[in-house]
């Protein structure tokens, strides 16, 4: 079971963790083969504001994906239970290309079994 990090706070405010955002982003799985977004290596950007607004960078392996928003609603209320996360914000980046050196060597195999050329 993951715990998140204990809170900081500023003032009243909760100071988000990085690390606490990062934990909820691995909850988040591709629907295509139940990977996280991480080791898929699809999260390019993560950005916290003092306000609590989380800015998530992605892109996707191909364009087009059906499961966008998918991924988008899981992704925002995963980082969205996060301590002190008043918003989150999801952005495809388009300035950057995924490829298949992205995924992380344990997301290899699971992307082999499910017939995938890695």
């Amino acid at each position: 079971m993951l715990r998140a990090p204990a809170k900081r706070r500023v003032g009243q405010q909760v100071v988000v963790s990085e690390s606490a955002v990062r934990a909820a982003l691995d909850t988040v799985m591709d629907p295509h083969m139940n990977v996280s977004l991480p080791a898929m290596g699809m999260v390019r950007r993560v950005d916290i504001s003092d306000s609590g607004l989380v800015d998530v960078g992605l892109v996707f392996p191909c364009v087009g994906c059906p499961a966008w928003d998918l991924i988008q609603s899981e992704l925002k209320q995963a980082v969205g239970a996060v301590a002190g996360v008043t918003r989150v914000k999801v952005k495809v980046e388009w300035n950057h290309q995924w490829n298949r050196n992205d995924i992380a060597p344990e997301a290899r195999i699971i992307a082999r079994e499910h017939g995938y050329c890695i």
